[in-house]
This record gives C-alpha cells, sequence and structure tokens, in this order.
C-alpha cells in the first residue's frame, strides 16, 4: 500500500521487524465507512501486556494513565485531535525518525507507520519514548477516539505480527509462476463495487522448503494495479476503450493478506469519459476486460485478460 506515494507493508503482509508496517484501521457505522470525530492517539503495546493481571486497561475500558512509558512500545499522535484538522492528511507523511503522526487514507480508513527502518521516536502521555517494537513477536494497537462530539472516549483494539522468518536465503532463482483469477463476473451499472483478483503463486523449485512456499502465500505481490477496458463488437467503434490504464489505478489499489488485488470501481464515472461524449465509446454496458499488473521479486507480471459484464 502507499501512503503519501511511499510503499508500507500492511499488518496483514507478514510485515518484518525492518520494514514500515502499515497499522490501518478502518472505521465503519452501520454498515457505512465513517471518519471518528475525534482521533487521540494509537498506542502500540505486546499482545502479553493486556492479559490479567497485567492488563493496561482501566475499569472504564481506557488506557491506564497510570501504566510506565516503559510498557509502551510506541505512541502515534497529532498535534490536533479533530479529524477534520489538516495534521491528518496524508500527505504530511514522509518516512522518517519523527514521522509518528495518523493519517487519513479516505472516509473512515487511517492509519499510522511504525518503521522499523529509522530510529523512529513517538510520544506517550507527554513523553517522548522510542518505537521499542522491534523484535518478532505479537502486539496490539489501541486507537483511542471520540466516535461523535461531546460523546465518551472510547478504545478499538487491533492486533498484528511482526515477522523474521520473511528473510530467507536460496541458493538459486526461484521459479515463480502466478494465475489470477477475477471473482466478479457481473455488475450492474451505476453500482461502485470492489473489484477483487484473487491470485495464486505457485513456487517450481522442487527443493524448496514448504516453509518458504508458506511465505508466499501471504502477500507476496506489491505494486499492483489495475486496467480497465471496455470492448464493441459495433465494427464503427473503436474496439477498446481504455476506462482506467494502469497509471491511472497506482494508489488506488489494495492488497489483502492472501495476495487478492482489490480496486474499488465506480461505474458511474464511466458516464463522463470523453470518448462517451464524443460518440465513439459505444453502449456504457456490455463486456469489459480487466488485467493487473504487479511485482514479485524482480519480475513484473502482467496477467490474462479477465472478463465482466456491466448491465
Amino acid at each position: 500500500m502507499l501512503v503519501n506515494g511511499y510503499t508500507v507493508y500492511d499488518r496483514n503482509n507478514r510485515p518484518s521487524v525492518l520494514q514500515p508496517v502499515g497499522l490501518r484501521c478502518f472505521f465503519i457505522n452501520n454498515g457505512v465507512f465513517q471518519d471518528p470525530y475525534e482521533i487521540s492517539s494509537v498506542t502500540v503495546f505486546t499482545l502479553a501486556d493486556n492479559t490479567s493481571p497485567s492488563t493496561i486497561l482501566t475499569s472504564a475500558n481506557l488506557i491506564d494513565p497510570t501504566i510506565a512509558s516503559s510498557v509502551v512500545k510506541m505512541g502515534f499522535k497529532n498535534a490536533a485531535t479533530l479529524t477534520t484538522n489538516a495534521t491528518f492528511d496524508a500527505s504530511n507523511y514522509t518516512p522518517g525518525t519523527t514521522a509518528n503522526g495518523i493519517y487519513k487514507l479516505s472516509t473512515g480508513e487511517y492509519v499510522t507507520v511504525l518503521n522499523g527502518q529509522v530510529a523512529l521516536s513517538g510520544s506517550y502521555e507527554g513523553t517522548t519514548i522510542a518505537n521499542k517494537a522491534s523484535s518478532v513477536g505479537d502486539y496490539i494497537d489501541i486507537w483511542t477516539v471520540r466516535w461523535v462530539q461531546n460523546s465518551d472516549w472510547e478504545i478499538f483494539i487491533n492486533d498484528f505480527r511482526l515477522y523474521r522468518d520473511t528473510i530467507f536465503t536460496s541458493t538459486e532463482p526461484l521459479l515463480i509462476s502466478t494465475t489470477n483469477r477475477l471473482t466478479n463476473k457481473h455488475v450492474k451499472l451505476g453500482s461502485k463495487v470492489d473489484l477483487k483478483v484473487v491470485t495464486e503463486i505457485n513456487i517450481g523449485n522442487k527443493n524448496i522448503s514448504r516453509s518458504i512456499r508458506n511465505t508466499f502465500e501471504d502477500a507476496a505481490i506489491t505494486s499492483a494495479q489495475v486496467q480497465i477496458v471496455k470492448l464493441n463488437d459495433d465494427y464503427t467503434l473503436p474496439a477498446r476503450v481504455t476506462v482506467s490504464s494502469f497509471t491511472d489505478t497506482t494508489s488506488g489499489v489494495d492488497i489483502t493478506g492472501d495476495n487478492t488485488i482489490v480496486f474499488n470501481w465506480n461505474t458511474a464515472t464511466i458516464a463522463t469519459l470523453p470518448a462517451v461524449a464524443a460518440g465513439t465509446f459505444g453502449p456504457l454496458t456490455g463486456t469489459y476486460s480487466i488485467q493487473v499488473k504487479y511485482n514479485i521479486l524482480r519480475e513484473t507480471i502482467v496477467s490474462d485478460l479477465m472478463y465482466l459484464i456491466l448491465d
């Protein structure tokens, strides 16, 4: 995933302690993405810290302010807590030792970046602390938010794991092959849907261990892009009209922990394309081809064409 154009690794992508890890949190209210009114902080602990009797929470289910800063592994916060404040803009993120902010990616979608590549420092209860989430293990990130104005503060707890077994050596080039499958087959015009492309990865080397193969089953692909093209049968029209090119989708594609590529496609925007106004697009409904492009190790893969019907 990208934050202000910088690559970070999602918590579900088997991140190592030496990578910038995006601790992303989606806020959903009654089935709709919604921004909290305020986000006070994001605080990182080991998973073991939040087990009785050494709990880090008060009886009111908030972080205990008397917890020593030595227990906190990392703290993120902005100068302001209102999510409408400019400090939450993702454009503020630049990798560095003080990149300890909370950033808004879209409505209801926020991220902090736990960067193990630099000597990152953060804040907890007014005290500057160094990032201590630097060893393999299980962690939790606690988001302290106020959902609406004048409501009580509440917390949301997520978990993640930092790995070291993603680092391995091989005495020969890995013989990697991939296959892709589009799960969407029919989409209604006017819909805004997630196009989901499942990616299967196979390693052909017979002497590569199962543990290494497992590593590639968990988000081994990076820098995914999606191209959407309208196909026309009418010989008076262009046979193919590009709706979204690979470069158009560079920043709008997600990759899940099992190598599924996800692109949110708003089909209502098709009607605004210049080709529609020029009369060269053809009917908005019909057959569309979907193609994905992504990196895996030193290879750049362009998938076969996959098709869906817009009706």
